[in-house]
């Protein structure tokens, strides 16, 4: 008996529950990354802590983006 393509996405398995449960973790897990990664990238938390340490305002501005896109590539990396 040969496997089909589509019977290897979700809901493939014997069980109808373990397969929505995993679906139901997934969608909170990439919820929660979301509201992480936007409440990090609006209120500009790495500019305001380069800043209060005495970084130049012209080199903060040109960290803060590096610093803002290396931790979305962590969280999508652990994703």
């Amino acid at each position: 008996m040969s496997v089909q393509v589509g019977d290897l996405g979700r809901g493939s398995g014997s069980s109808g529950t373990v397969p929505g449960l995993l679906y139901a973790a997934e969608r909170a897990v990439t919820v929660i990354m979301a509201a992480v990664v936007g409440l990090t990238l609006l209120f500009g938390n790495v500019l305001s802590l380069a800043l209060r340490h005495g970084v130049p305002v012209w080199v903060a501005r040109l960290i803060a983006p590096a610093v803002d896109l290396s931790i979305l590539g962590v969280l999508l990396a652990t994703r």
